[in-house]
């Protein structure tokens, strides 16, 4: 999910479209009367996080896919828990605030309507998400901080990727073929298919991420040939997207959506043509630098927003919650008019971008710096303390996998 190439290195359209599926799945979650609800990429924007899975694989595939030993290994663990864990640890630890800061209000005589520390701000959930076993627990949904179910499957997702890279020599695509098709089986046996946000959710990442393996693998094939990628095959594969976003989540038709999303990053991560290009706007790429924070700061955000309507309704300004009886947060609709919805809409946006900008740059990048610094020291300590079995896989050395530039990530 989120960037963890230096800029030069990024892939500027991929980038920007990262920004945008963070956006769409912002504006899903405010399922309320407000008009952009029935935009279809609205309405279906939890298909993004599909999105944000290829995108991962394939980034990863090019950024890691030259590990060697096992030293390589732990910092690439530790590197993606620096990428992901101090955010993720920061918004949930703000919801816990907020959730604190309603209870006290609730002693204090201003009722919010709700039970607190109980039903989705319980203490179960609060454990499982703290320890990223949210998302693999079966029944755990609409808890706390919600959208945090895909950090956690992609979390164990990537030490999977990790071994496979050191695994093989050889057979390496097979094998990221088959745990794909792995998680396709096991999607489409599933009622809740690319719903999926807990239990199944983790066959849901797999048949993605690792569907963007491929997807970097058949680029750099197509990169070492010169091959080149142009404005029609782009806008074709823009075209086969906006087609499939329509299909229901209960139809099994929607499980080509994956297969979809890699051609479309296939087609822009050559970073060719006008529509890539137009991808290239520096607002668009803004929009991808902070799409991380976008993602896990939008709930706990509405969610502060939320209990001051709801503790102004609980006071008699009743009219500025009318659906206060919803209990699970980015659900309850504001004002009771879709115009006024639409302002509120607009502001929250705004509010969600700028604290995004705030944890990104004092959150997420002194995080990742530091990460890499501590990668860099901790793994000959960890090297003895390794499994067999991983260190043993050092010794196969694999090829290394051709990518746009070679970094010391």
């Amino acid at each position: 999910m989120p960037p963890d190439l230096p800029r030069a290195d990024r892939w500027v359209a991929l980038d920007a479209m990262r920004g945008l599926a963070a956006l769409l799945v912002v504006l899903y979650h405010l399922r309320w009367d407000w008009h952009g609800h029935s935009l279809v990429p609205v309405r279906h924007g939890f298909y993004a996080v599909d999105f944000f899975f290829v995108l991962s694989g394939f980034v990863m595939a090019a950024t890691y896919g030259g590990m060697r030993t096992a030293a390589d290994l732990v910092r690439f663990a530790v590197k993606r828990a620096g990428r992901l864990l101090p955010l993720h640890i920061a918004a949930l630890a703000a919801f816990v605030a907020l959730e604190g800061a309603v209870a006290l209000a609730d002693r204090a005589g201003l009722p919010a309507g709700r039970q607190t520390f109980d039903g989705f701000t319980g203490m179960t959930p609060l454990l499982a998400q703290a320890t990223l076993t949210f998302g693999l627990i079966p029944g755990l949904d609409w808890l706390w901080n919600h959208p945090c179910w895909s950090i956690a499957v992609e979390f164990w997702t990537y030490i999977l990727f990790g071994l496979t890279v050191l695994a093989l020599r050889r057979g390496r695509l097979v094998l990221w073929a088959a745990l794909s098709g792995l998680g396709l089986i096991a999607v489409a046996g599933t009622p809740e298919g690319l719903a999926a946000t807990s239990g199944p959710a983790i066959f849901r990442c797999l048949l993605s991420f690792f569907l963007g393996t491929l997807v970097h693998a058949a680029y750099a094939a197509l990169r070492g040939r010169g091959a080149r990628i142009r404005t029609g095959t782009q806008l074709a594969a823009c075209a086969a997207t906006a087609a499939v976003l329509p299909l229901p989540v209960a139809s099994a038709w929607s499980l080509v959506i994956p297969y979809v999303f890699a051609g479309l990053i296939l087609c822009l991560a050559f970073d060719e043509g006008r529509v890539a290009r137009s991808l290239g706007a520096r607002p668009l790429v803004r929009l991808g630098e902070l799409s991380f924070s976008i993602y896990l700061v939008h709930v706990p955000v509405w969610f502060a927003v939320e209990n001051v309507l709801r503790l102004g309704a609980g006071v008699g300004a009743s009219w500025l919650l009318p659906d206060m009886g919803a209990t699970i947060p980015v659900m309850v609709s504001p004002l009771g008019s879709a115009l006024a919805a639409d302002a509120v809409v607009l502001a929250y946006v705004g509010l969600v971008l700028a604290m995004s900008a705030w944890t990104h740059r004092r959150i997420e990048v002194p995080a990742r710096n530091w990460s890499r610094r501590f990668a860099d020291r901790i793994a000959p300590i960890a090297m003895p303390a390794m499994p067999r079995i991983v260190r043993a896989l050092s010794g196969l050395t694999p090829p290394v996998i051709i990518s746009r530039s070679r970094t010391s990530q």
